[in-house]
């Protein structure tokens, strides 16, 4: 018997129970199992944040936002600047949360009921953003499966989005929340208005400060505001 096995074996009843509940996000950015799950605690232990709605970090790039010092005042007045083409609206009905886990960051268990209209809809809506010229698809490097737009090798990258390795935004094809590269009024934006929340790590030195999670659309409606949030995304890491 393997030790993590070992170890598996005697976790505490609470211990397993969460245990239970990481796994049924399903997979992503970890290894999916006991050791995956292990290192996720011990990054909620040692780095993660736990103020994902708390927008004034915004507005000490220099303390939180890696590649600040490195940055020309061009690309720092890029990631200050909104991307977005007009204000989000406020979103309906209660305020949602991120599960409580770091890695992988999700809304909702794997299995919870997607009505088929609202993800068909959504994914159509990803699809077209290939339609942005110097764009292509490829795996995750975030979330190390499931696509991913990114940047173009020919494009400029800011050293205040290098920790993204070009990726733009992604989906996941468990929940339908996603993960975008914003500036920083856009996550504001994403954050005071109810359309998601900051990554765990986001501020620290491992993901660019404006990493944003997007909740899961309720309805086709929602899809097109999500879009809008994406296409911001995209527009802010071409800005160079």
């Amino acid at each position: 018997m393997s030790f993590t096995a070992t170890e598996e074996q005697s976790a505490s009843p609470a211990l397993l129970n969460e245990y239970k509940q990481w796994k049924a996000m399903g997979a992503g950015g970890v290894s999916f199992d006991w050791t995956g799950f292990m290192f996720c605690k011990s990054v909620e232990k040692t780095i993660a944040r736990s103020d994902t709605t708390n927008i004034e970090l915004y507005n000490s790039p220099e303390r939180y936002a890696s590649g600040w010092k490195e940055a020309t005042e061009a690309q720092k007045k890029a990631a200050q600047r909104s991307f977005l083409k007009e204000p989000l609206p406020e979103r309906d009905g209660p305020r949602v949360r991120a599960l409580k886990f770091v890695l992988p960051q999700r809304e909702r268990p794997e299995d919870y009921p997607q009505p088929q209209d609202v993800r068909e809809a959504y994914l159509a809506a990803f699809d077209k953003l290939i339609e942005n010229p110097d764009t292509r698809w490829a795996t995750s490097k975030l979330e190390k499966r499931g696509i991913a737009l990114f940047m173009e090798e020919s494009m400029p990258l800011s050293p205040l989005v290098a920790l993204s390795q070009r990726e733009i935004c992604h989906i996941h094809g468990t929940d339908l929340s996603a993960h975008v590269t914003l500036s920083f009024p856009d996550a504001t934006e994403v954050i005071v208005k109810g359309w998601g929340e900051r990554h765990r790590l986001s501020g620290t030195d491992r993901l660019h400060l404006g990493y944003t999670m997007v909740f899961v659309p309720n309805n086709v409606r929602e899809t097109e505001v999500l879009a809008r949030i994406l296409q911001a995304g995209v527009d802010y890491m071409k800005s160079g």
